[in-house]
């Protein structure tokens, strides 16, 4: 029979954080496990690699990594499009075009191009023109006689 899970402690919660931040092991080692790795042995640096890996594997262990990395996405994902908004205003075409290839691919669009050399942009999502819910307006369909 499985063991009950046990809520996971603070410093398992703090370990997640830390590393979801990327922050590194040496902090991690300090500020999680009180352990100064310039001074600390290598019995205690393995153990607790091992205590690492072992938290790793926790079911929650995903889900509160994914927490914190929605968090810093979303801290910095407007500086990130407006960074990306400013190259496409550069004087190098090489990086206008990276840019607006960048901004479309994070955006989940497409772009790709034709024998005409024409540029076509796909939105996912998007109804394809002529299809009933393009937007367009349209002359109402005739009504069968009965």
């Amino acid at each position: 029979m499985p063991r009950p899970r046990q809520p996971l402690t603070a410093k398992q919660e703090l370990f997640i954080r830390m590393s979801a931040r990327g922050e590194p092991r040496e902090d991690i080692f300090r500020e999680v496990f009180g352990i100064d790795l310039a001074t600390a042995d290598d019995k205690t640096i393995h153990n607790t690699d091992n205590t690492m890996s072992r938290w790793r594997k926790l079911p929650e262990f995903s889900s509160i990594w994914k927490e914190e990395v929605d968090k810093i996405l979303m801290k910095h994902a407007g500086k990130a499009v407006r960074t990306i908004a400013n190259l496409m205003d550069s004087n190098q075409p090489w990086l206008q075009l990276q840019a607006a290839n960048s901004l479309l691919s994070y955006s989940r669009n497409r772009i790709y191009g034709d024998e005409q050399n024409a540029v076509h942009v796909t939105v996912e999502g998007m109804p394809e023109i002529g299809s009933p819910d393009d937007g367009r307006e349209r002359e109402p369909e005739p009504e069968d006689d009965v």
